[in-house]
C-alpha cells in the first residue's frame, strides 16, 4: 500500500466512484477523508488537498409518511391502557419517542383556555402543545409520576416506546410516522407551517416541510386553477 501522501484527487474520485455506499456512509466517508487530508495540509505534510477534488454527496430528500388513522384506529383497538396513550401521545401530540418516555404527570397542566403538556425536546428546548380534554382525562387517570415507568426507577427508555409501537401498528408503521400524521393533520387544519414546527418543536420550518404530506385535494385545486381547457 501507498503513503497517504502519494494520493491526489483523481485517486479519491476513483476509489468512491467504486464503492457502493448508501448515501449516508458515502457522505461519512466524505467527511472523514475531508478532515484528514485538509489536516495534512494545513500541517504542511502535503502541497494540495486531494480531497478539494471530491463531490459533495446529497441525501435523497425524504417524503412524509403519516400513519393512516385507519391503522391508528386498529391499533387502538388492540392496544393497552398505557399503549393507548403512547398512540394517542405520538399521533395527536407530535410527540417524539424520548418525549413520549418520560411524559411525567406535572407536565399536563391548565390553562384558562384549557389544557396543555410542556414537552422537553432536543436540547431541552421546552414547548407548550394543546391537548384535548378526553386526551386529558386519559393522562389524568394514569396516575402520578412518570406515565411510562421503568423497571428500576425514572422512565422507560425511548427504544421502549419505539417497539411498542411498532408492534401495535404493524406493516413498517413506526412511531415517526404519527408524528408525520400529526405534522400533516395540523397544517391541513391551520395552512400555517410556521405554527406546526413549534408545535413540533423543529428548530427550522425546513425540517417541518418534510413531516407534512400535501393533502391531494390541494394539488388537484391548483392543478386545476392553472388549466387552459376545460
Amino acid at each position: 500500500m501507498g503513503s497517504p501522501l502519494d494520493v491526489e484527487g483523481d485517486d479519491l474520485v476513483d476509489w468512491f466512484a467504486s464503492r457502493e455506499w448508501r448515501p449516508e456512509t458515502r457522505k461519512g466517508a466524505r467527511n472523514a477523508c475531508v478532515s484528514f487530508f485538509g489536516w495534512l495540509h494545513r500541517t504542511g505534510r502535503m502541497d494540495d488537498d486531494p480531497s478539494a477534488a471530491l463531490p459533495s454527496v446529497k441525501r435523497p430528500q425524504a417524503h412524509p409518511r403519516p400513519c393512516p388513522d385507519s391503522v391508528i384506529g386498529d391499533a387502538l383497538a388492540r392496544a393497552d391502557g398505557s399503549e393507548r396513550l403512547m398512540l394517542r401521545l405520538g399521533a395527536e401530540c407530535g410527540l417524539r419517542r424520548f418525549e413520549i418516555a418520560k411524559v411525567h404527570s406535572r407536565d399536563l397542566v391548565r390553562g384558562e383556555d384549557g389544557w396543555s403538556l410542556v414537552v422537553v425536546g432536543k436540547g431541552d428546548v421546552q414547548r407548550v402543545v394543546p391537548v384535548s380534554d378526553g386526551l386529558a382525562a386519559e393522562l389524568r387517570g394514569a396516575g402520578s409520576g412518570y406515565l411510562f415507568p421503568g423497571r428500576w426507577g425514572g422512565h422507560v427508555e425511548a427504544s421502549y416506546v419505539g417497539k411498542r409501537l411498532s408492534r401495535l401498528l404493524g406493516d413498517g408503521w413506526t412511531a415517526h410516522s404519527l408524528r408525520h400524521r400529526f405534522a400533516t393533520r395540523a397544517y391541513e387544519a391551520t395552512h400555517d407551517v410556521l405554527l406546526v414546527s413549534k408545535l413540533l418543536g423543529h428548530a427550522s420550518v425546513e425540517t417541518t416541510q418534510r413531516y407534512v404530506a400535501m393533502p391531494d385535494g390541494r394539488l388537484r385545486i391548483a392543478v386545476d386553477a392553472v388549466n387552459l381547457v376545460a
